[in-house]
């Protein structure tokens, strides 16, 4: 793992720490959308807070559903939640 870092740190000329601290920060937010994702597809979480929670638009989140095949349901508790936005 140290050698791949090494060399993605030389292809994309960036010191190994600022390389480090870019790829912890695109994990944490993939893990942020997947389970804002869930949480929506359970129902837990209207769409508005499900794109909060994941740091997206709700026009990103809302496409972001569309190319995992999850259907957008829009309830009142959504429309509640978007006029008090």
């Amino acid at each position: 793992m140290i050698r791949k870092l090494r060399e993605l740190a030389e292809r994309e000329g960036k010191d190994r720490s600022a390389l480090i601290h870019e790829i912890l920060e695109q994990g944490i937010k993939e893990r942020d959308l997947e389970y804002a994702v869930e949480l929506y597809r359970r129902g837990q979480v209207t769409s508005w807070k499900a794109a909060q929670l994941a740091g997206v638009s709700l026009w990103n989140f809302y496409r972001i559903l569309a190319e995992k095949g999850i259907l957008i349901q829009y309830s009142e508790r959504d429309l509640d939640e978007d006029l008090k936005a």
